[in-house]
C-alpha cells in the first residue's frame, strides 16, 4: 500500500509540474502560477514525510482543498471569459482540469495513508497483548 501511496502522490507532483510548465493560462496569470508553485512543494514536501503519517495526512488534505479551491477560481475566470468574449470552451486547453486530477490523487493518497495509520496501530496493539500473553489460544 505505501508504494501506491507513494505513486499517487509522484503523479500529483508531476502533474503540477507540467502545470507550471506546460499550462499557458497558468503563466499568463501570475496568481495562477503562485498558486501552482505553492501547491507544488507541498506536494513535494509530502513525498518526503515517509516516517511523519499523520502530518502527511493533514498535508495531503490541506492540498486537495486549496487544489479545489484553485479550480473553482480556474473554472470562474474562464466561465468569465466566455460569457465576456463569446469564445467556447474548446479552444481551451487540457491542463485546466490539472487541478482536479491532482485533487483526486490526494484524496486517494490520504485514505491509504489513513488506512497504513490504522494498520500499524492494529500491529501495535497486536504485538503489546502477545507479548502480555491476552491473546486467546488456538484449539
Amino acid at each position: 500500500m505505501k508504494k501506491i501511496n507513494y505513486l499517487t502522490l509522484i503523479l500529483a507532483s508531476a502533474i503540477l509540474m507540467a502545470i507550471m510548465f506546460f499550462g499557458e493560462i497558468y503563466r499568463a496569470y501570475p496568481p495562477f502560477l503562485v498558486l501552482t508553485i505553492i501547491t507544488f512543494l507541498i506536494s513535494l514536501v509530502n513525498l518526503f514525510l515517509i516516517h511523519h503519517k499523520n502530518l502527511q495526512q493533514r498535508l495531503c488534505i490541506y492540498n486537495a482543498i486549496v487544489l479545489l479551491a484553485y479550480q473553482i477560481w480556474i473554472v470562474w475566470l474562464l466561465w468569465s471569459i466566455k460569457k465576456n468574449s463569446g469564445l467556447s470552451l474548446q479552444k481551451f486547453p487540457i491542463s485546466v482540469v490539472f487541478p482536479i486530477i491532482c485533487v483526486i490523487l490526494n484524496v486517494l493518497a490520504a485514505s491509504i495513508i489513513r488506512k497504513t495509520i490504522a494498520a500499524e496501530e492494529f500491529m501495535k496493539v497486536l504485538r503489546k497483548n502477545k507479548k502480555n500473553g491476552k491473546l486467546p489460544k488456538k484449539g
